[in-house]
């Protein structure tokens, strides 16, 4: 029979405090390593996701940000997206978004008023990235957000998809004699202010941006000649298409010519040359006679009609539809007829209802 003497018990109890140790310093160990995990697992990503190829394409834009500020924003846009804040969200945005919901509008509504479920899915579901797409800036949800660094930091732009605000109006297009007026009815800048240029030149306008800001200021005034001009890229031997300000009435409706109506817009394909273009307006808002002559106080005449317009072009391409929003008027100018005048044209659709509701 096995037997054990006193030393060897009085040498077990020696070591059991060791191996007690031994195993609550091992257990410990475990527990730690896995917090550790865990907590690494549920942290964001942070700045060092960014590459170094990130960090070379900011530098090829003047460093105008910063990689690990971009992916930064990204995440705070997507935090306020989870926890549905809308106060969160919009102050982020500086001023007015270019395209999406005025604060006017959404002042009183609630988060899921304004963005469906799914916007809120795609939103959160894209990773946030360091680096922009080109010009456009930085997108979240495949384009429904989109936000960039400027001059006041870091800013939301666009939040497409969201609730749409739709004035009160009559109808998607306008009306003159119950004949609907044409989409290209409408004169306003080209993406290069070429064709306005060309009237800053012919008639001794040196602030080109006040005439493609507010055209209807020099109307009757610098401008008293409202006929077409041959425009100067043009030889004198080739064909060539004038450009004008002023659109006269009877060029502007045809008795009858094919249109959609569009989700709320006059809708149009092909173009004067016979190209595949496309051509859509819509009316915003409609203003009354005095609140449109004051926009033109010189030309001499009264305004008939005028609304607040959407026009825009699609020529194909990655650059998509040029839309501006302007205010347009109805006048009869003497030897020339009703004609339809561009006055005033704003950056974006909710800086043109916010001049209105200040009007």
């Amino acid at each position: 029979m096995l037997t054990i003497t006193s030393k060897q018990r009085s040498l077990s109890w020696q070591f059991k405090p060791i191996l007690i140790q031994f195993f609550m310093h091992l257990f410990f160990a475990r527990f730690f390593l896995l917090l550790c995990l865990t907590i690494l697992l549920n942290t964001p990503a942070s700045a060092s996701e960014c590459s170094a190829q990130d960090d070379e394409y900011a530098a090829s834009w003047d460093n105008y940000y910063s990689p690990e500020g971009a992916r930064a924003f990204g995440l705070k846009i997507q935090k306020f997206v989870k926890e549905k804040d809308l106060k969160g969200i919009f102050s982020l945005v500086k001023g007015e978004l270019q395209s999406g919901p005025r604060k006017r509008f959404i002042a009183h509504k609630s988060f899921d008023e304004v963005f469906d479920t799914a916007w809120i899915d795609l939103v959160v579901a894209q990773e946030p990235a360091c680096s922009p797409v080109g010009w456009r800036g930085f997108m979240l949800g495949h384009g429904l957000v989109w936000y960039n660094k400027t001059e006041a930091g870091w800013n939301i732009l666009s939040m497409n998809g969201a609730a749409d605000e739709r004035p009160a109006t009559k109808s998607a297009g306008w009306y003159f004699d119950e004949r609907l007026l044409h989409p290209l009815c409408f004169s306003r800048p080209g993406i290069s202010g070429d064709n306005f240029e060309e009237f800053a030149d012919a008639y001794d306008i040196s602030d080109l941006q006040k005439l493609l800001r507010a055209p209807g200021l020099f109307m009757g005034s610098k401008i008293s000649d409202y006929a077409p001009i041959r425009p100067s890229w043009c030889s004198s031997a080739e064909p060539c298409q004038t450009v004008s300000l002023a659109t006269e009435l009877d060029q502007c409706k045809p008795d009858n010519f094919a249109f959609e109506e569009r989700d709320g817009t006059v809708w149009i394909t092909g173009s004067l040359d016979g190209g595949n273009a496309e051509h859509q307006y819509s009316v915003l808002k409609e203003l009354d006679s005095a609140s449109c002559s004051k926009l033109a106080p010189d030309i001499g005449v009264d305004c008939l009609e005028s609304h607040l317009l959407s026009v825009g072009d699609y020529i194909g391409g990655s650059m998509g539809w040029d839309i501006s929003f302007g205010i347009y008027g109805m006048f009869d100018l003497p030897k020339v007829g009703p004609s339809i005048l561009p006055l005033l044209f704003f950056q974006n659709k909710n800086d043109a209802l916010n001049y209105l509701d200040q009007d």
